[in-house]
């Protein structure tokens, strides 16, 4: 029964018992100094990282702007319709009738009001 997988394995024990034996060579004199490390990835510079975050917050304050000043304006579209809504439906009762019991009220061209005389007024006295 061949096992193609205990070969492979063999293979590979051989290859690293011949690297042993060469002579030990520190990893930094194989290396030459100019050289970018085998994983190819190098940490960004400090002030890349700060712009990054800077626009990142930028951008973060205007998207919220937007939104913010967007749902305000709506709000106040529909509070704008459902009093002006109201006000239709008011213009059509009788909304400044006073209750009863309450006596005769005239209202002048300047905005002063004064109580009526008739019978209203003697009623509610």
């Amino acid at each position: 029964m061949a096992d193609e997988f205990f070969d492979d394995e063999q293979e590979l024990m051989d290859q690293a018992s011949g690297a042993a034996e060469e002579p030990a060579v520190p990893a930094r004199a194989r290396e030459p100094r100019g050289t970018k490390p085998a994983s190819g990835r190098e940490a960004p510079p400090f002030w890349m990282v700060l712009a990054i975050a800077v626009i990142a917050l930028l951008l973060g304050m205007v998207i919220g702007y937007l939104a913010g000043s967007s749902a305000t304006l709506s709000a106040l579209e529909s509070s704008k319709a459902a009093s002006e809504e109201q006000l239709e439906s008011a213009a059509g009762e009788d909304a400044y009738a006073l209750p009863e019991g309450h006596p005769d009220v005239t209202v002048d061209e300047d905005g002063t009001a004064h109580v009526a005389e008739g019978d209203g007024a003697s009623d509610a006295q």
